[in-house]
């Protein structure tokens, strides 16, 4: 059976850096905290699935179940009251994140053509796109207190940035694959807002049956400022895990950092060469 590559962060933390100063943990414990990882990471699909729409209310009590499990797990770990504060301030930003995009507002569409919003959503701090995931990173943090070393406060600091601009990155990457889509149900994310404001702006209407003009628009006015904001953001990500001690080519960097990377570089390569033919 292939796992979900959350299950292997906590691996991944006690080998990200050098010899002589990873892990003492028991195998057993170790495999509980990535079990509870895919306990977690099933929940929030299902939750995510409800506040766009597509949730299948038969689906709601298996999710339920999900949380209750992982809950189970690192509530028995008795990890001290710093921990569990850190807990529950990181899953408290998760319900106000998730009450948030509940009332955010969606476009209308009426025969195809999308009707401007008179309220835009403020994307203006990209890393607020981690705070939906950002809970996976407490997997890793709960392993790095089984270092060698264990971490001091500004260690797990770093740490926990590490996830909040990767994640922020990963969430970038998946709206701008999804971005068409997102826009044809209604959505409005960081990245097809830009679609919509150069459209405003320049006084053109869009229309889904008729989608010429808002492929261009995304090619002009979208792809390169998104591919210029990941970059930045998994800039900033190696930047927390150097200070937190990681290796250069650790596999949370290679696993995580450096597949968003390649598709950056993917990405302005096709751009350069459809701007050159156009």
């Amino acid at each position: 059976m292939i796992k979900d590559q959350v299950y292997y962060w906590p691996i991944w933390l006690l080998t990200a850096r050098a010899k002589g100063k990873n892990s003492k943990i028991k195998s057993s414990l170790l495999k509980k905290i990535s079990q509870g990882q895919i306990y977690l990471w099933k929940a929030l699909n299902i939750y995510d699935d409800f506040l766009d729409g597509s949730g299948q209310p038969n689906k709601l009590s298996r999710a339920n179940a999900y949380l209750r499990r992982y809950l189970e797990i690192y509530y028995r770990l008795n990890l001290g009251k710093d921990f569990y504060r850190l807990f529950n301030s990181v899953f408290a930003d998760l319900e106000k994140a998730n009450q948030e995009e509940a009332v955010q507002t969606h476009l209308e569409i009426s025969q195809g053509q999308i009707i401007f919003p008179r309220v835009w959503p403020n994307f203006k701090n990209l890393t607020d796109l981690s705070r939906k995931s950002l809970v996976l990173a407490l997997g890793p943090l709960v392993a790095a207190n089984f270092l060698a070393e264990r971490p001091d406060q500004g260690c797990r600091s770093a740490i926990l940035d590490f996830f909040r601009f990767a994640l922020a990155a990963k969430q970038l990457s998946d709206d701008a694959c999804d971005w068409r889509e997102d826009l044809e149900n209604g959505a409005i994310t960081a990245v097809n807002i830009l679609i919509l404001k150069k459209a405003r702006q320049r006084h053109l209407t869009l229309n889904l049956q008729k989608p010429e003009v808002i492929n261009l628009l995304f090619v002009s006015a979208a792809a390169s400022q998104i591919a210029g904001h990941i970059k930045t953001l998994c800039w900033r990500a190696r930047r927390e895990a150097k200070k937190a001690g990681w290796l250069n080519n650790c596999a949370l960097i290679r696993e995580i950092i450096k597949p968003l990377e390649n598709a950056v570089v993917k990405s302005e390569k096709f751009r350069s060469l459809l701007t050159k033919k156009a």
